[in-house]
């Protein structure tokens, strides 16, 4: 199974996402409101997530700053920033944080469910491939 963290305080966003990933993968969604729960969730010992899900625009520590300590303290943790942003000034700020990947949640709900998908078969497929590769 794969473990994912969603940093996400939009709970209209977090439930469609929960639904498209477990609908057709083998994943476990954590689920965290802001920043600072991200980082505190991600020093434990006993959690280790295998892809991050960051909106950027979250409370008590923005997702850049949560990014820029992600990459220090798990530099190999693939982090997917899912937002509703689409200035290029985030995409450019998201990028020089270190996300591996920048995606727009769109409005209408039928191109947010194929950008979820789409994020799937990037990231999550590849990863439970790989794991039933060594099973």
């Amino acid at each position: 199974m794969i473990e994912i963290l969603l940093v996400d305080n939009n709970r209209g966003h977090v439930l469609l996402v929960k639904e498209c990933l477990s609908s057709g993968y083998r994943v476990s969604v954590t689920v965290v409101n802001d920043g600072e729960e991200a980082l505190q969730l991600l020093a434990s010992e006993l959690y280790r997530p295998h892809l991050v899900l960051l909106e950027l625009k979250i409370p008590r520590l923005q997702g850049d700053e949560v990014l820029r300590r992600i990459r220090r303290r798990c530099p190999q943790l693939p982090v997917v920033v899912l937002t509703a942003s689409k200035n290029q000034e985030d995409v450019s700020l998201a990028y020089a944080s270190g996300a591996n990947m920048y995606a727009e949640k769109p409005l209408d709900l039928e191109e947010f469910r194929k950008t979820i998908l789409g994020i799937a078969r990037l990231w999550v497929a590849p990863m439970l491939g790989a794991r039933a590769a060594h099973a």
